[in-house]
């Protein structure tokens, strides 16, 4: 049932082309960009205050990322956050690095209190410092690597965020976890390449925004990891290294529509 409305979820959003208003980060704002776009979502790149309302109003869906944080971004973050609540546009937050600076961990959580955002999406150390789970945040000691925390462990937190931000949760690692109130799905696809291309979760990120702007917040963020996950595997079949497998990523987006979701997605509701 759930890869059937994933599948469906994904045509719509190609036949719809969303407008994604992606305030990220400038190290992966091109594979996001580039990600988007082959995958039939229409990105806009812009990061500044001045315009941030103009671009929230005119947008289907917003993308706050937190790679490269700094008070410009912070201040179009907040002015388009205020705006996509008074025009009901999905926003999705990923909090990238939250936790491994106090600055980015306090802003985090006052966007959160300030927003009711759609998705969150991060790694388990991520997470785990926006739930204040700080045992798990702790672990990790490498930029904005993840600690590892098992399934169960993933499990429990995305319940945990999901419950205390009232919004869909994605965690993603070896196996993404997405909950959302009585519903919990674990995604298993996938390969390790993904994680030697820096942006993938950027880009996973986005195509979330992407889905949300058509469907259901919930089905939107299974449906962004199955798909990044499904489209490594297929990457990874004929890459020689992660150049060509970073050029075979936007290929297979390229290509993908939803009965390949349909056939590959190896997702288990529970």
């Amino acid at each position: 049932m759930i890869n059937e409305e994933c599948a469906a979820l994904w045509d719509e959003m190609r036949a719809r082309r969303p407008l994604v208003h992606c305030i990220t980060n400038y190290v992966t704002a091109n594979t996001v960009a580039n990600g988007l776009l082959a995958a039939g979502a229409s990105p806009v790149m812009a990061d500044s205050p001045l315009d941030a309302v103009d671009i929230t109003k005119k947008a289907d869906s917003v993308l706050f990322n937190m790679g490269t944080f700094g008070k410009d971004r912070c201040r179009a973050m907040l002015t388009s956050g205020q705006e996509a609540g008074l025009t009901k546009k999905p926003v999705v937050l990923d909090p990238v690095g939250a936790g491994s600076t106090e600055y980015r961990l306090k802003n985090a959580l006052y966007m959160l209190r300030q927003f009711r955002f759609a998705v969150i999406r991060g790694n388990a150390s991520e997470i785990a410092a926006l739930a204040n789970a700080p045992s798990i945040a702790q672990r990790s000691e490498k930029g904005v690597d993840s600690a590892y925390v098992g399934t169960d462990g993933a499990k429990q937190l995305a319940k945990d965020a999901s419950e205390k931000f009232s919004c869909a949760v994605s965690v993603t690692g070896k196996t993404d976890i997405v909950c959302k109130k009585d519903r919990l799905a674990l995604v298993n696809n996938g390969v390790d390449m993904l994680s030697r291309v820096t942006g993938t979760g950027c880009l996973a990120s986005g195509l979330t925004a992407a889905l949300c702007a058509v469907g259901d917040n919930y089905i939107a963020a299974v449906t962004a990891v199955a798909a990044m996950g499904i489209a490594g595997e297929l990457a990874a079949v004929n890459a020689k290294g992660t150049g060509s497998f970073y050029v075979n990523l936007l290929d297979a987006l390229t290509v993908m529509d939803g009965s390949v979701i349909l056939q590959k997605a190896k997702i288990e509701e529970i």
